[in-house]
């Protein structure tokens, strides 16, 4: 018995050396992949990093010319199986089914010839219409799983609207008989934003590309929300992507959600607020590129944005998913109430493009 305490002793001993040589010596360092293989290269906090084409980000050991692990942010091999090019077409591929979806540059929607409210959002939702999910997000469902539990709930007619609702509605319209209403409450202090927005997973923008979109907005009441529609990548984690939103509560821009978060605002001695209570047409231009991109937008055909520079995390990154409505609500302590209609996506212009 006495000698198997002293095996189990000298064991632990052993493997406590061990992890103390790990902790002095640090994280495994790698060498340096060759320049083709990074797709960006960024400094945080005056720290080196790089991405590479195996999704890895490394930090930069700039004296010893090597690299060390940090996270994994995509698996191309992952995206290889679940997006397939086929000609000219792009298709998304289940991973349980096999079943093939074509993804989309041309999409539009007026929220017409369904009901209003919550049986209209199920309406919504699905191949023949496009959308493929909404998100309330709120105090009272502040996890990923409490709202993907209630979206469930909803979708399968098991239950309605709690604290926050994305749906058709008759009080307002630019066109037609109906727009799609959110209604998001306000943020608790535990939450960074609140959410009520309806996205599509049916799109898809590459590098290179001109991503057009356009739609009209009705802000309802004195509180303004944070975002209106977000551009995002979903194969990239947390979903990294760019947004067109308002600052400050009070004018329209864009920013990208990466990097050092560059920020396209209007120029500060020609702001225009964004009103409320009345309808605005909303046209966002984004070409897209890791370095050289363009961003554009017009208010009621004004145009009150007008910047160069990245509109892609990394090279070579797609765009696959669209939020639109209410994708972040984090101004005061009330609700938020904002009206869409006529949405549209494209690649075609859609104002005139000033070089």
């Amino acid at each position: 018995m006495e000698s198997r305490v002293k095996r189990w002793i000298l064991l632990i001993a052993a493997v406590l050396l061990v992890l103390g040589v790990l902790r002095l010596r640090g994280p495994e360092e790698v060498q340096a992949y060759p320049a083709e293989r990074i797709l960006r290269t960024t400094t945080l906090d005056g720290v080196p990093y790089v991405l590479a084409d195996d999704g890895n980000v490394f930090r930069v050991i700039t004296e010893r010319g090597t690299w060390t692990w940090v996270d994994r942010i995509f698996d191309p091999e992952s995206i290889a199986r679940h997006i397939v090019k086929e000609g000219g077409a792009v298709f998304r591929v289940d991973p349980d089914s096999g079943k093939r979806y074509q993804l989309l540059k041309e999409f539009a929607d007026g929220f017409e010839d369904v009901p209003e409210d919550v049986d209209g959002l199920r309406s919504l939702i699905g191949e023949e219409r496009k959308w493929t999910e909404f998100t309330l997000q709120t105090p009272q469902t502040p996890a990923v799983s409490d709202y993907v539990d209630l979206r469930n709930q909803i979708l399968n007619d098991k239950a309605g609207f709690i604290d926050a609702s994305v749906g058709p509605s008759k009080l307002h319209a630019h066109s037609g008989q109906q727009s799609l209403r959110c209604i998001c409450p306000a943020k608790s202090s535990r939450m960074i934003c609140a959410k009520a927005s309806l996205g599509t997973g049916f799109v898809y923008f590459e590098q290179n590309e001109h991503f057009w979109f356009q739609a009209w907005f009705r802000i309802d009441g004195s509180t303004r929300p944070f975002t209106l529609a977000d551009l995002e990548g979903r194969e990239v984690k947390e979903s990294p992507g760019i947004r067109l939103m308002l600052f400050d509560g009070q004018e329209l821009g864009v920013e990208l959600k990466a990097l050092e978060k560059p920020k396209y605002r209007q120029a500060s001695e020609a702001k225009v607020v964004f009103p409320i209570d009345q309808w605005v047409q909303v046209t966002w231009h984004v070409f897209l590129h890791p370095d050289e991109g363009h961003v554009q937008v017009w208010q009621d055909e004004q145009l009150v944005v007008d910047s160069h520079g990245p509109t892609l995390p990394f090279r070579g990154m797609i765009y696959d998913s669209l939020e639109v409505g209410i994708s972040a609500h984090s101004f005061g302590d009330e609700p938020a109430t904002l009206f869409v209609d006529e949405v549209r996506i494209t690649t075609e212009p859609l104002m005139e493009i000033h070089p």
